[in-house]
C-alpha cells in the first residue's frame, strides 16, 4: 500500500475549517503521515500550510493534538514542534487595528492610481505587464491550476515564452508559483517522489506572496498602504482577499530552503506577519498566488492587478 500517495492526496483535501469537517480530517492525514514514516515535524509542517482559508482559524495546538494522537496509536510516541520565536509585537490584534487606521489609502481606485507603473483599463492585459515587471526574460516561470504537474514546455515556461504566448492570445490560468524554478526535479517535502514544482525546485528567492484570511476589503487595502514592507505587487483575488508580493530579496539574503526558513518563514512570517493575523500557509517558496489577467468563471470576475512597482516599496511611498 502507497502511504505517500494517499497521504499527498488527503493532504490537498483538507475542507476548509468552520462547519465542513476539517478538524476530523486532521487525524486522518496525520495517521497516513505516521504510515507513511513521515515525522511529527514534518506531518505538522504540512497539514499547517495546507489547510485552506475557511470561517475560523484552527490553532497551531489542534493541529498538534492531532499528529500526537496518530503518533500514540501507532508506536506510542509523541511530538514536541520547535518553539517558535518571539513575536516583534505584543499584541498582534492591537498592532493590526493601529497599522490599518494609519492607512491613507482605502478604495481600489486610489490604489490603483498610486501605482508606480500606470496600469492598463483591460484586465486581460495584465499578465503580460505582471510578468514583463518583476520577472528576468530567461526565469522559468510555472503557471497552471491548483493541481497541475510542473511539464517543461506547458506549465513551467520561460518569462518570455509566457509573454510571446499570452500575446498570442494564449489562455490564462488561475495560479502563478511566485519564484523562479530550477527546470530540474528535485524531491517533494515527503521525499517519496519527484517534481519540478516543488520548494526544492526554486531557483531564485525573490518573492513572497501574503494574505489575509477574513480581514474586511478596505482593511486590507488600509493595511497594505501603510505597512512599512517592500511590495512589489497587490493582487485583486476575485474573491474575499487581496494577495500582495513582498520582495523578500531586500529583506535578507536568502539563497538555499535552509535561509528561507531561518530569515522569511521564522523571521518575517512567525515574529511579524502571524501575530498580525495573516494566512500563516504563505510561508513556503513556491506557494501559489492568483495570477492577475485571469477570468474567475465561478466569480464572475478577473483577477487584477490594483498596485505595481518594478522594485520593492511602500505603497504610501515612505521610506522603509
Amino acid at each position: 500500500m502507497d502511504f505517500f500517495k494517499r497521504y499527498n492526496k488527503v493532504l490537498n483535501q483538507i475542507p476548509p475549517p468552520g462547519g465542513n469537517g476539517c478538524h476530523a480530517s486532521l487525524l486522518g492525514v496525520a495517521n497516513l503521515g505516521v504510515s507513511a514514516g513521515l515525522d511529527g515535524e514534518q506531518i505538522f509542517s504540512d497539514i499547517l500550510q495546507n489547510i485552506p482559508q475557511g470561517k475560523r482559524r484552527v490553532s497551531d495546538r489542534e493541529i498538534l493534538d492531532a499528529v500526537n494522537k496518530a503518533l500514540s496509536d501507532h508506536n506510542g510516541g509523541r511530538f514536541t514542534p520547535t518553539p517558535r520565536p518571539q513575536p516583534i509585537v505584543a499584541n498582534g490584534k492591537t498592532a493590526l487595528q493601529r497599522i490599518i487606521e494609519q492607512g491613507k489609502i482605502s478604495d481600489e481606485a486610489d490604489l490603483w492610481e498610486h501605482s508606480p507603473i500606470r496600469l492598463y483599463d483591460e484586465p486581460e492585459k495584465d499578465p503580460v505587464l505582471f510578468l514583463e515587471t518583476l520577472f528576468p526574460i530567461d526565469a522559468l516561470i510555472w503557471i497552471g491550476t491548483k493541481y497541475q504537474e510542473g511539464v517543461m514546455g506547458a506549465t513551467i515556461r520561460t518569462t518570455g515564452e509566457w509573454i510571446q504566448y499570452f500575446r498570442n492570445g494564449g489562455a490564462t490560468a488561475p495560479h502563478i508559483i511566485t519564484n523562479p524554478l530550477s527546470g530540474k526535479p528535485a524531491l517533494t517535502e515527503s521525499g517519496d517522489k519527484e517534481t519540478y514544482r516543488g520548494n526544492n525546485n526554486v531557483k531564485a528567492y525573490h518573492y513572497s506572496p501574503v494574505e489575509f484570511d477574513n480581514l474586511p476589503r478596505e482593511s486590507q487595502i488600509r493595511f497594505w498602504s501603510a505597512i512599512k514592507l517592500p511590495i512589489v505587487a497587490l493582487i485583486d483575488t476575485a474573491g474575499k482577499s487581496l494577495h500582495a508580493w513582498v520582495d523578500v530579496s531586500m529583506l535578507a539574503k536568502v539563497d538555499t530552503p535552509e535561509n528561507w526558513q531561518t530569515h522569511i518563514k521564522m523571521r518575517l512570517y512567525d515574529r511579524l506577519l502571524r501575530p498580525l493575523e495573516v494566512d500563516a500557509a504563505c510561508s513556503n517558496p513556491a506557494r501559489l498566488s492568483r495570477l492577475p489577467g485571469h477570468f474567475r468563471e465561478e466569480k464572475g470576475k478577473y483577477q487584477r492587478l490594483l498596485w505595481l512597482s518594478p522594485e520593492g516599496r511602500t505603497i504610501n511611498g515612505s521610506a522603509l
